[in-house]
């Protein structure tokens, strides 16, 4: 039995370290970053060596805007000015998404490089594997991001499959179906990488309820005192995650949400027009809202964990230890000046809120440019 859980972590460190590399290679970060399953966390310098896969993205979207100008009328030729608008804005909305992440994960190398070696530096206080999660607890956490990722992968292979087979090659829709690849790709895999971060801070979150939970029937003081910085340290930690993915993944949500409205306006397009391939037109819509409903739900999972922890700490009743009651004022004090959210650069929060609002947004998208095309 030891030798199959030995066997697991190994494989799903082991695994979780390839992640890292392709991550890198889509330009995210430009320094040395492996999970070691005795080690833990192996935090490299900034490498400007490394730095060629930013630049190479930049350049591969430069040439991907060039080639979309030298092949405008494959693109648009022909067509109606809402449906060409369509497209271009599609095009031009999930280009601009690589630019904005590529300039974020350059300049916010520092601040990405803190979160984890803060993430070490908490694991050797605490005699865990990475923050405040134990390795057979990280293992499950990574198993079930995992999960998450394949099927992602699944559906939109899939999908992707499916378009490849069924486009006929030299049409327009074949030609702005290759044009969009890249970008959506890049979209789908910053999400992705989105999803990590958001995953290991919730089981964060989670481990220290559950130390505060034993705290409560020991009522030991220097652990309470231990706990409020050990929760501020998760603060600084999330707050660098924020940072970031600010205005990148903001970008990055407000161009998978117009994916999806423009797919939805291509779909009463065509059947209003009673063309051929609107079944292909609404398999298309299907990968977005999979990723980010599985980005949502993540972020609802962080959410519940910070009201679990403050639960807990409202929960405390220390009866007439007065300097027990104190700090507990302290830690309730700092819950709340310094809550644990996630959020676009306060341009929006990652909640279920989110969704509701764009839902609204795309519906009014797919009004106006009906109401236009009439």
């Amino acid at each position: 039995m030891a030798s199959v859980r030995k066997l697991f972590i190994l494989v799903t460190f082991g695994a979780f370290s390839w992640l890292l590399l392709l991550f890198q290679l889509f330009g995210f970060f430009n320094f040395p970053l492996k999970l070691h399953h005795a080690d833990g966390l192996a935090i490299g310098e900034h490498r400007w060596s490394s730095s060629v896969w930013s630049i190479l993205h930049l350049a591969s979207a430069v040439i991907s805007g060039i080639l979309a100008k030298r092949h405008y009328n494959y693109l648009f030729g022909g067509l109606m000015l809402t449906d060409a608008m369509n497209n271009y804005f599609k095009y031009v909305i999930g280009l601009l998404t690589i630019f904005v992440t590529v300039a974020d994960s350059w300049f916010e190398v520092e601040t990405h490089r803190s979160i984890w070696l803060r993430y070490r530096a908490l694991a050797t206080r605490n005699g865990t594997i990475l923050g405040l999660i134990g390795r057979d607890e990280l293992a499950r956490v990574l198993l079930r991001y995992f999960f998450a990722i394949l099927t992602i992968v699944a559906v939109c292979a899939l999908v992707e499959f499916t378009i490849y087979n069924q486009l006929t090659p030299g049409t327009q829709w074949h030609w702005f179906w290759l044009h969009n690849f890249y970008p959506y790709t890049f979209s789908h895999v910053r999400h992705v990488f989105h999803l990590l971060h958001i995953s290991l801070m919730a089981s964060n979150l989670r481990q220290l309820q559950r130390k505060l939970v034993a705290l409560h029937q020991t009522g030991e003081r220097e652990r309470l005192e231990e706990y409020r910085a050990l929760y501020g340290e998760l603060w600084q930690i999330n707050e660098g995650i924020n940072e970031l993915f600010g205005f990148s993944q903001a970008c990055n949500i407000a161009s998978s949400f117009a994916q999806m409205a423009f797919d939805l306006y291509w779909v009463y397009a065509m059947w209003q027009k009673q063309q051929r391939g609107v079944e292909l037109q609404i398999f298309c819509f299907v990968p977005t809202p999979v990723i980010i409903g599985f980005l949502m739900h993540a972020a609802k999972k962080h959410q519940l964990e910070m009201d679990a922890v403050q639960g807990t700490v409202l929960d405390m009743n220390f009866g007439l230890d007065a300097e027990m009651v104190k700090l507990r004022f302290y830690f309730l004090h700092q819950l709340l000046r310094n809550r644990i959210k996630l959020t676009a650069k306060d341009i929006f929060d990652y909640d279920y809120t989110l969704i509701r609002t764009l839902v609204i947004v795309i519906l009014t998208y797919v009004i106006i440019f009906i109401e236009i095309a009439d």
